[in-house]
């Protein structure tokens, strides 16, 4: 089976707090006005991404990767029984709910409950996020966990007398920014905000408070105290901080390694020429434009003809495990773009580090592995 670069047709969700900045902006074909979500690379039953381009176009994601399952997925990663990413942007209109999302443990999984806001399915588990700042909200903060001193007792009686905006923190972000969301810190996107989203691929989220509106049904949106109580993070232990990440200089092209953890890994890639690597045989990646334009261009096998794809700003492609190697060449001086992918950390993200000259301690503030 000869892999290239595969981009899906984007997966649209109205949203109460969606707006039109996806098609205003970035020329998408969303028939909602209110879009607050563009699913662009998304392998969940009823969510299943299309391939749109070469092929295989026409094909759900699913049925490419039960074709060459090693060779889509990668040998580290073929003996999952779900896809673990998905990848959106998100337009906020207006406040999203202040929410917070469970993890992995058992304890917290066994809090699913057909009260949860998400048509959660069978295959979630946890979900950790980050959010890469595409446009800052209008009074440039992001509502990201809670002040210092804030107990479960405090918010339960603050969710009561409506005054949970009181125990919020708020973080300032501007454009470029990245920010780790891991589970159990307590989140919300504000008004003006857009980011791109890379998450676990789970839709489990827990509520907390929601400005008492109502949905698009017109009925009053559904709160999850108990299970945000349990799951939220009470004791500062999760920073609350955007990312600078660590900077490897290749040429005029710079590569900023930001966050690695066993659900997913983000480097930064900052191009001024064109930059040549290979896909690891181990595992897939995701690439998504935030800036600018590039070329992808698979380094053609014996007779068969390389398949280029163009990425526009806010698009996103997968790279197969199996692809071999390609050219990114970014249109005109300069593009960005966010290297996403299911990393084997240490060899992964720690060893490129610590061979440019980082030391353990350094590198250390972006991984949730011990070094």
């Amino acid at each position: 089976m000869h892999h290239y670069p595969l981009l899906l047709t984007p997966i649209y969700k109205q949203m109460l707090w969606g707006g039109n900045r996806l098609n205003a902006i970035y020329n998408r074909n969303s028939p909602h006005n209110n879009t607050g979500e563009s699913w662009d690379i998304s392998c969940r039953p009823g969510e299943m991404g299309v391939i749109e381009n070469g092929l295989a176009a026409g094909q759900t994601l699913a049925e490419y990767i039960a074709a060459d399952k090693t060779g889509t997925l990668g040998t580290r990663l073929v003996s999952l029984d779900s896809f673990p990413l998905l990848v959106k942007l998100i337009d906020a209109n207006d406040y999203l709910s202040v929410q917070v999302h469970p993890g992995d443990d058992l304890d917290e999984v066994a809090l699913h409950s057909a009260t949860s806001t998400s048509q959660w399915q069978a295959s979630d588990t946890g979900k950790s996020e980050m959010w890469y700042i595409l446009t800052p909200p209008t009074d440039g903060h992001l509502i990201m966990g809670l002040k210092p001193g804030i107990t479960p007792a405090i918010l339960r009686t603050a969710i009561e007398s409506g005054t949970v905006e009181s125990c919020l923190h708020r973080l300032p972000v501007a454009a470029g920014d990245i920010v780790n969301i891991p589970a159990g810190l307590i989140h919300a996107l504000t008004p003006g905000v857009m980011v791109a989203e890379v998450q676990q691929n789970s839709d489990i989220t827990y509520r907390i408070y929601d400005y008492n509106r109502v949905g698009i049904d017109g009925k009053p949106r559904e709160l999850h105290i108990e299970e945000s109580l349990a799951v939220a993070d009470f004791e500062n232990k999760i920073p609350k901080t955007t990312i600078p990440g660590l900077v490897i200089k290749k040429g005029d092209c710079t590569f900023t390694y930001a966050i690695a953890n066993k659900h997913f890994a983000i480097i930064k890639y900052n191009l001024h020429s064109s930059f040549t690597e290979t896909s690891d045989p181990a595992a897939f990646s995701i690439f998504t434009c935030v800036e600018g334009e590039v070329t992808i261009t698979p380094h053609a096998m014996p007779g068969v003809a390389a398949a280029a794809v163009q990425l526009a700003t806010g698009r996103s492609v997968f790279i197969p495990a199996g692809l071999g190697s390609y050219t990114i060449h970014p249109k005109g001086e300069h593009a960005t773009i966010l290297k996403s992918y299911v990393p084997d950390v240490k060899k992964d993200f720690v060893a490129p580090l610590l061979a440019y000259g980082y030391t353990r301690d350094e590198i250390a503030a972006y991984t949730a592995t011990a070094l």
